[in-house]
């Protein structure tokens, strides 16, 4: 077991912390950026655009609070797990943060374009892909796997010990506006998002406790889980300490839930003929909704009280090590460990993960540079991640735009950026990631710091427009 969890965690981090959500934080100051309109619906392009499809935005991300440093130590020229007794509890144990867990996000435009109907309005209609994924292993659980069962009897909790997935389309329909005439320098949009949820699984262990001893392990169960979808069901196990087993109905496909969410924006640009003329000031609040289930297509699972049984199997980890097999075992014991039942199901609604973005850009040089403060709040599965961002913006042409931005306020600090070609006619290309490692453990090139990265990006046709310069 304890060469399961090491292969689950190493093949997850290092096959995806290279790589990362709607769109890039370091395109928000790029005044002529297609995408950054997806962070402020206030913000519009200089262009009408035609998205082609799957390629014009597609974005991969992890965020977690462990890396591979967590698991991997160099020492004497030689690189070793934590399982290895040359790496002490001690060492082992302060490179763990209480609750360690990885979010996982894979969004992608399956259509999307947008088009000028005056000088002062801009509407954008998207349609897309959005999964999320997320693992939380506790502290408790790696040190136990670390220590061993010792010589007497020992207990350890599972709290934090959860598996969540969740799988939606979107359509969304936005409007940008321009009310100078109104107040001079302000814009404000809006827009609405209908989702279609095709699964959404939550399993948690909860407060649930392990007690080792000598001859057993005994679980204290208060774990709960829902699964969403009228495609699959989980059929509890016969005796504790077992793994449930699925059943499938394909002549179920149908979506598991419906729901909707709203994004609002604003910004206003100074212009009052002060020597701060061009500070622009902008807020948006995105994805602010929920989605519903109805208890026919939900499975509820409980588990409380006790259950004893022998143990975890074991898997040796060698060069020809079939990953897959290992992932698939730590899926069978966390749902053993579980020993869930099936309870009564009830209508629910899965709320979405909200952000906010408050920016302040001062232009300089005409407007082909500027320097913007960014303040963001994510709010995701598994915690609420606030951030500050300090990006430098290079606008030395209007189809040219380059930013370069760095991150701080939580733990990690980490660099961004960001490259677009924007003609106004011909095509949008951009790539970027706002969390790029350079840290990496010397000769195995094995990044050091948390496993939090991303990486986008887009093909877009752009029209032209007889109402924009």
């Amino acid at each position: 077991m304890k060469n399961k969890i090491f292969t689950l965690f190493a093949a997850a981090i290092l096959s995806i912390s290279a790589v990362s959500a709607q769109a890039l934080t370091g395109t928000y100051f790029l005044d002529n950026s297609l995408m950054r309109t997806r962070l402020n619906p206030a913000f519009s392009p200089r262009s009408n655009y035609f998205g082609i499809p799957v390629l014009s935005n597609t974005g991969v991300g992890v965020y977690g609070n462990i890396g591979a440093g967590s698991f991997l130590f160099p020492k004497d020229g030689q690189l070793y797990t934590f399982l290895n007794k040359n790496v002490t509890v001690k060492e082992f144990e302060n490179k763990l943060t209480k609750y360690p867990g990885v979010d996982i996000n894979f969004n992608t435009d399956i259509l999307n374009f947008g088009f000028y109907t005056s000088e002062k309005s801009f509407w954008s209609f998207d349609l897309g892909l959005q999964m999320d994924a997320s693992i939380g292993i506790p502290k408790d659980f790696f040190m136990l796997l670390k220590q061993g069962m010792g010589a007497g009897d020992n207990i350890y909790s599972l709290k934090g010990f959860n598996m969540y997935a969740d799988a939606s389309l979107y359509a969304a329909i936005g409007h940008s506006r321009d009310l100078s005439s109104v107040v001079k320098g302000l814009k404000v949009g809006g827009k609405f998002k209908f989702l279609v949820s095709a699964a959404s699984v939550g399993l948690d262990l909860g407060e649930s406790t392990l007690e080792l001893s000598q001859d057993k392990w005994t679980v204290n169960s208060k774990a709960t889980g829902t699964i969403a979808t009228p495609l699959l069901r989980i059929v509890p196990a016969a005796e504790p300490g077992n793994m449930p087993s699925f059943t499938t109905d394909l002549s179920k496909i149908a979506p598991a839930g419906y729901g909707f969410a709203f994004d609002l924006g604003a910004e206003y640009r100074l212009s009052i003929g002060c020597p701060v003329d061009g500070l622009t000031i902008s807020l948006s609040a995105l994805d602010l909704g929920g989605i519903f289930y109805k208890s026919k297509d939900v499975q509820h699972l409980v588990s409380s009280g006790s259950a004893s049984f022998s143990g975890m199997s074991d898997i040796s980890l060698g060069e020809n090590a079939d990953f897959n097999a290992v992932i698939e075992e730590i899926k069978n014991d966390f749902l053993a460990l579980a020993n869930f039942q099936e309870g009564e199901a009830a209508d629910f609604r899965l709320s979405t993960c909200p952000k906010i973005y408050a920016g302040v850009e001062m232009p300089f040089l005409h407007d082909k540079m500027s320097v913007g403060l960014l303040y963001s709040a994510k709010i995701m599965r598994r915690s609420t991640i606030n951030e500050l961002t300090l990006s430098y913006n290079l606008n030395p042409c209007k189809w040219f735009n380059l930013g370069i931005n760095w991150s701080f306020l939580n733990a990690w600090k980490t660099l961004g950026w960001v490259i677009e070609f924007s003609p106004k006619g011909g095509v949008d290309f951009f790539i970027g990631s706002d969390y790029t490692f350079f840290n990496v453990m010397p000769k195995y090139y094995v990044p050091v710091d948390k496993a939090w990265a991303n990486m986008r990006f887009g093909l877009t046709f752009m029209l032209g427009s007889k109402h924009r310069k």
